[in-house]
């Protein structure tokens, strides 16, 4: 009921020569005011944009940011372990005509840095035990949607050029008329309409799907600029016992269990190589007593599906 001055659109001038107040008519529509706020955030000389994305970039291509608080750039932040690469990244970035993402995933992924091994250095590991400074690559495990999709494929139901299109429902709904209960272990993971890459799944975001959570997905209600990463007793029951992966294990177990040599099939199928002479051996006698889904399982809890090398 007391009014005061005119609140004109405007931003926080995070950096030398911002804009505090927008330079707009004063009958100028809401979306303008959106829009010039884009144009401030995106503006070529705004060193915190360039910066932060080429960092997100970086964290999704290496598994490790440059700045370890990728939602915070300010002074709680956390300080890059490498300016000059970010540097370089943010400017090279900035200064593309088409400002083009792929660009610097493709700059990353044919560097020396990305191509390094896993494999353990001793007189690195005591110089920088935490692999700041990327001497070995990241080893990873698999999010819960690639381990999901990984499972699919394996089983061989994840359409190729399946893109696009209405999202699909893992769960069944009881009484939508009030209060619904989305019910996960109701769904049949037969069904081909669930056969889709992760990233088309409805998402309940007040619900979240518990095979999914065991394998540390994100709170769907949050903002989360990083994934957890945890190894746990529940996870290899989950990867053992959940109704999907029994499933896609019989669904894989069809594809190789009268081949000339299954377990052999089952390797390259599941793992895209060979199995050792002693991997041969133990998992050979292991299909004959339990049979080929069996062996599936075990494969989707190994090592060397499971985590990213």
């Amino acid at each position: 009921r007391a009014p005061g001055e005119l609140m004109r659109p405007g931003m926080v001038p995070l950096w030398p020569g911002a804009a505090e107040v927008f330079e707009l008519p004063g009958d100028a529509p809401e979306s303008a005011a959106r829009a010039a706020l884009a144009q401030a955030i995106t503006a070529r000389d705004n060193p915190l944009f360039w910066r932060s994305i080429v960092n997100r970039l970086w964290q999704w291509t290496m598994g490790q940011p440059l700045v370890g608080t990728p939602n915070d750039f300010g002074r709680m932040g956390m300080t890059p372990t490498h300016p000059e690469l970010l540097d370089f990244l943010a400017a090279t970035l900035r200064d593309d005509p088409k400002h083009s993402l792929k660009n610097i995933v493709r700059l990353i992924v044919s560097s020396a840095a990305y191509r390094r091994s896993s494999a353990h250095d001793a007189e690195n590991a005591r110089i920088d035990a935490s692999n700041d400074f990327f001497w070995r690559a990241h080893r990873r495990r698999l999010t819960a949607e690639e381990y999901r999709d990984s499972v699919l494929a394996a089983a061989g139901v994840l359409p190729a050029a399946d893109q696009g299109g209405p999202s699909f429902q893992d769960f069944i709904i009881e009484k939508p008329q009030h209060s619904p209960h989305y019910q996960y272990h109701l769904h049949d993971p037969l069904d081909p309409k669930s056969h889709r890459r992760s990233v088309y799944r409805f998402i309940v975001r007040s619900q979240p799907q518990p095979f999914l959570t065991s394998l540390d997905c994100a709170d769907p209600s949050q903002s989360v600029p990083q994934r957890d990463e945890s190894t746990t007793a529940l996870q290899a029951l989950t990867q053992w016992n959940n109704k999907l992966v029994e499933a896609m294990s019989a669904k894989a177990a069809q594809r190789f269990k009268d081949q000339q040599d299954p377990v052999r099939s089952a390797f390259q199928q599941v793992l895209a190589r060979a199995p050792s002479a002693q991997e041969h051996t133990l998992l050979t006698s292991y299909l004959q007593a339990h049979g080929p889904a069996a062996l599936t399982r075990v494969l989707f809890n190994l090592n060397a599906f499971v985590y990213v090398d």
